[in-house]
């Protein structure tokens, strides 16, 4: 378990070291406009890959080592053909959906959902390297076509950005259908009924946790919207990049708690679930509380001349936030302790009441405050959302 764990920091390190490289090469040849329009489409595209997962998501980890992979592969690709379908035809129809890049987000949308079933198998059979490779895949390649371009100065506008995430999210697919292939070379096609009852049993457990994912996403998130309805794309470029820092400090802590979740998933011990769960929160915390120290005492000149003019703001934003995310951070080990048991209400629950806790606060506070109330309004319901899963953690496992 020790080296799944270690592999699996390790991969998020590179991964956001990749990203954060990414990040960097995009606000200088952007600019904080440029950084926030990236930033608005990279939330679009994994609000519709969150859509598309409604049963294909990491409940899979869980049913994956108890049903066939036919009766997972099957009705999680319907569920994704389908729901392609109504946003095409919501983006033909309704003016709101019809947005400039619509199409080639939902294409994109599509493959980074199937590449997101593949992961989620891998890791419900174990093959925690492999699975990682996935992730890692997609990670080095757009790092890779974005950075080509920028050497090469033909880099020139979202158009470039969008190109890369396509190739790298194509590979990532191919990669992981190569791994499982034994798995996609045995697929059957079997009757309605049996497709109808396993897509119920898939989204009784994955459909609440992907309300509540996608809930938990637009806690992150929502704030990029209001913040520019009320001041523009500048401002959320600004933050886009804050959240960014901010949440990868959470990379070792989810690592964590993704091991976690595939360990106790294979594991009938709920002694063992509780004692590795506080085990592991402990080191959660001290290691997100650590960092993000350090992240706060940066000046705003470093994070100048990290993402050029117009980006020091960053330095007070990640100190809003800095309470918030290591708090969240915390909460992931609750959330998969919870899931290992196949009880995805708990934490689904504490999501949304912390989106209605982001919801009003934005709402009272960015109009005003700009960046400042977005980031508080964040912070706040990251706390809100981590009391919720402390206190029923404590009430189920009876321990102070």
């Amino acid at each position: 378990m020790f080296k799944k764990i270690v592999n699996t920091f390790f991969t998020k390190v590179f991964t956001a070291v990749s990203s954060f490289a990414v990040l960097v090469l995009v606000s200088h040849i952007l600019g904080t406009e440029g950084k926030g329009e990236q930033a608005i489409i990279a939330f679009n595209i994994s609000i519709l890959t969150l859509f598309f997962t409604f049963l294909g998501n990491s409940c899979l980890i869980y049913l994956t080592p108890r049903k066939d992979f036919t009766l997972l592969f099957i009705p999680s690709l319907l569920w994704m053909l389908l729901l392609s379908a109504v946003f095409a035809l919501l983006a033909c129809f309704v003016p709101y959906f019809n947005g400039q890049y619509i199409w080639i987000t939902l294409i994109i949308a599509l493959i980074a959902s199937l590449s997101e079933f593949n992961y989620f198998v891998l890791m419900g059979k174990e093959k925690v390297f492999e699975a990682n490779n996935v992730k890692l895949i997609y990670t080095v390649v757009s790092l890779v076509i974005v950075g080509i371009l920028a050497l090469t100065k033909r880099f020139n506008g979202i158009e470039d950005y969008i190109f890369a995430l396509f190739i790298a999210y194509c590979l990532s697919l191919f990669y992981g259908i190569f791994v499982l292939r034994k798995d996609f070379k045995g697929i059957y096609f079997p009757n309605k009924g049996i497709i109808f009852q396993n897509a119920k049993t898939i989204f009784s457990l994955g459909g609440l946790k992907q309300s509540g994912t996608i809930a938990q996403n637009l806690n992150y998130r929502l704030s990029f919207y209001i913040l520019a309805y009320f001041w523009g794309k500048d401002l959320v470029g600004i933050y886009s990049n804050a959240c960014s820092i901010s949440e990868a400090i959470m990379m070792f802590g989810t690592s964590l708690a993704l091991v976690q979740y595939s360990d106790l998933s294979n594991n009938n011990s709920a002694f063992r679930a509780k004692q590795l769960t506080i085990k592991l929160t402990k080191l959660n915390a001290v290691f997100t509380f650590v960092a993000m120290l350090v992240i706060c005492f940066l000046p705003e000149s470093f994070w100048v001349f990290v993402f050029g003019e117009g980006f020091g703001e960053i330095a007070w934003v990640v100190k809003l936030l800095a309470v918030g995310v290591t708090l969240l951070s915390c909460s992931s080990n609750f959330t998969q302790y919870f899931a290992s048991f196949g009880n995805f209400s708990i934490s689904a629950f504490a999501s949304f009441f912390g989106l209605a806790v982001t919801l009003l606060l934005s709402l009272l506070l960015i109009p005003s405050f700009g960046l400042s109330g977005a980031a508080i309004s964040a912070s706040a319901s990251y706390i809100a959302t981590f009391s919720l899963e402390l206190i029923y953690f404590i009430k189920w496992t009876r321990k102070k």
